[in-house]
């Protein structure tokens, strides 16, 4: 955890023993205690390894068993590039394996005379044990920003940065990738010959992969992000959370499967959390060991004393709860704390509330003199023209560049301290600000050293929360374009912003893609915007026809009367005439041109029927 005083922890293989990393002041300091399993007491070893320089510090820790003797020991690896070999029965480093670079140690494996260790340059160093002396050194290609190391036979092992990588170590080249994490990888675990096993800073899953093809064995799924992972062979695995709980896995390449699809992520079987029977405060777990029946794991009491306990992990119900009262002030174990207990105070100093910082770190106090140099006129002002010139009034209230200043200011001792005590909280409410204006005042502000961080804490959330990469784009960029100077200087800087790079590349290869895309739309938008244009055209060419078409059949509709046809008065419409003659002959009534053929019939003389004498016409008709 973040917060957490114990730098590094590691448990022996028996689970019997637990090393771990505090810091003192301004200096590192190792200790290995036993394990005590019969009652959640204190550990007793007093004697402590301190690192004598404050500049050194501890960046990994390893067990070690010598085939000359059968002591367990601790290899601690530097960031002054030495593993040094600590003897905890004796208090004493009896050996001191050096790389001959001054890069920090990331990781260091060991297997029986063998040694493997990497470094912050890349390098791959081997050692051999028997008269501790470096055998090989090299580097492969494409393996870069290396974490973790783990070793996997005599010919191969794996390294891994967000991605994994098996290597030959007689050639020096990569044999197969494996997909990784989104982040660094923290753990890399061989839980059997064929299946490995990884989990990440700032994540919640666990990935066991087949060596041979390279596929996902099964996923883990935890409820918090992963810090501690301890297994048992290919039985079980147990995390430690960073909410402080713990939560084990058993059968972890069991999978579920059904005629569909097959199910390869898994939750855990238990979960376990330890609280103050009082106040239900969480106690955090720092780390786990497990074994086939029992589960062992270590607390902290007083900020910096370890305690421990351990349970028969097989019978513990889904969700378990246990207590843990806070030791006494009569406890055999309470002298443990740094700074002892007075019996006769309401409550016991708690060095977790403390804040401690050396005494000899003067680079604020550099910077601020460098500043008010660069400032000119500013650093000769006396002291009271300054305190006349901060004095609170009414005019200050009614100058928008001093309340800009002033929000700019804030902003950055907010973010200061945010970066400083690794508040997520306290950062979110700092990079909700979306004025580009106070963000670039207040970057401007901040010291370089801090920007490394800021970057790391802009990474993390790109990489997570792809949603909010504009507004946070706008971070970067002021970061880069102000401290870029301080940043091209730092040795390192690629494992140091290795989040950063890895997110950004991921970004950029989807430039030439979008690139792509954008331009098959914008063709296909002027396709389809010409189409449009024309089958506007040609539905207006249609349009007209059509009325010119409807205008002449309205002009050729003629009522029909029945009795006006009738009288012969109606024209058929095989003749057109002209409305001057109509005009002209409108006063008299002349025979139509074309007659029926009943009056035709009338007319025809040859065609009546001869009348006899003595009947009417009505009665012949």
């Amino acid at each position: 955890m973040a917060s957490s005083p114990v730098v590094l922890s590691r448990y022996d293989p028996s689970g019997q023993f637990l090393a771990y990393v505090t810091v003192a002041l301004d200096k590192q300091r190792v200790s290995v205690e036993p394990i005590r399993t019969a009652k959640s007491d204190g550990l007793v070893n007093e004697n402590f390894l301190y690192l004598e320089e404050s500049n050194l510090r501890a960046t990994c820790l390893e067990w070690v068993t010598l085939t000359s003797g059968d002591s367990q020991m601790v290899a601690i690896g530097l960031n002054s590039g030495e593993i040094w070999i600590y003897a905890p029965a004796a208090n004493q480093i009896i050996y001191k394996l050096s790389t001959g670079s001054i890069d920090a140690i990331q990781d260091f494996k060991i297997q029986g005379d063998i040694a493997w260790c990497c470094d912050r340059g890349d390098t791959i160093y081997k050692f051999r044990l028997t008269d501790f002396t470096m055998e090989k050194k090299f580097k492969v290609d494409g393996c870069d920003n290396l974490q973790k190391l783990c070793i996997v036979d005599a010919d191969h092992i794996l390294v891994a940065s967000h991605s994994v990588s098996l290597v030959q170590v007689h050639t020096h080249t990569v044999e197969r990738t494996y997909p990784g994490h989104i982040t660094a990888v923290t753990n890399i675990k061989m839980v059997n010959p064929s299946t490995f096993l990884t989990s990440a800073s700032n994540d919640r899953f666990l990935n066991l992969y087949d060596l041979a093809n390279g596929g996902t064995s099964s996923v883990l799924v935890s409820q918090a992000d992963v810090t501690q992972v301890a297994h048992f062979k290919d039985l079980v695995v147990a995390v430690a959370l960073e909410d402080g709980s713990v939560e084990i896995f058993p059968d972890p390449l069991v999978t579920t499967s059904n005629k569909r699809r097959r199910v390869v992520s898994k939750q855990s079987a238990h979960r376990l959390k330890i609280q103050r029977p009082t106040n239900e405060e969480v106690v955090a777990v720092v780390n786990v060991s497990i074994s086939a029946d029992i589960i062992n794991f270590a607390w902290l009491e007083n900020a910096t004393v370890p305690y421990s306990d351990q349970k028969q992990w097989r019978e513990l119900p889904t969700s378990s709860l246990i207590t843990k009262e806070r030791p006494s002030a009569g406890s055999k174990n309470v002298h443990k704390s740094l700074h002892g207990h007075d019996q006769a105070a309401p409550k016991s100093y708690v060095e977790g509330n403390a804040t401690v910082t050396s005494g000899d770190n003067f680079k604020h106090v550099k910077e601020a003199i460098s500043e008010l140099e660069r400032s000119g006129d500013d650093f000769e002002e006396s002291l009271a023209e300054k305190l006349a010139q901060s004095s609170i009034g009414p005019d200050r209230f009614d100058s928008k560049k001093s309340k800009k200043r002033a929000t700019t200011g804030t902003l950055t001792v907010v973010l200061s301290q945010a970066l400083k005590s690794h508040d997520h909280s306290l950062l979110e409410t700092v990079l909700n600000n979306r004025d580009e204006k106070i963000i670039k005042g207040t970057i401007g502000r901040l010291q370089p050293s801090l920007a490394v961080l800021l970057l790391e804490r802009l990474a993390e959330r790109i990489a997570r929360q792809s949603n909010r990469q504009g507004p946070l784009n706008v971070w970067v960029k002021w970061c880069l374009i102000i401290h870029g100077g301080y940043l091209a200087r730092m040795p390192n800087l690629t494992s140091s912003l290795a989040s950063l790079h890895s997110t950004l590349r991921k970004r950029a290869e989807l430039l030439p893609r979008l690139q792509a895309l954008e331009s098959r739309l914008e063709f296909s938008l002027n396709q389809l915007d010409a189409y449009r244009a024309r089958n506007a055209i040609s539905s207006e060419e249609y349009e007209s026809r059509e009325g010119k078409a409807q205008e002449s059949d309205d002009e050729n509709e003629v009522e029909y009367n029945e009795e006006l046809d009738d009288a012969g008065l109606i024209e058929d419409g095989e003749m057109d005439y002209d409305s001057d003659v109509e005009e002209e002959d409108a006063g008299s009534v002349s025979p139509l041109p074309v007659q029926s053929e009943e009056q035709d019939f009338i007319n025809d003389t040859s065609l009546k029927p001869e009348l006899d004498e003595g009947y009417s016409d009505v009665e012949v008709e």
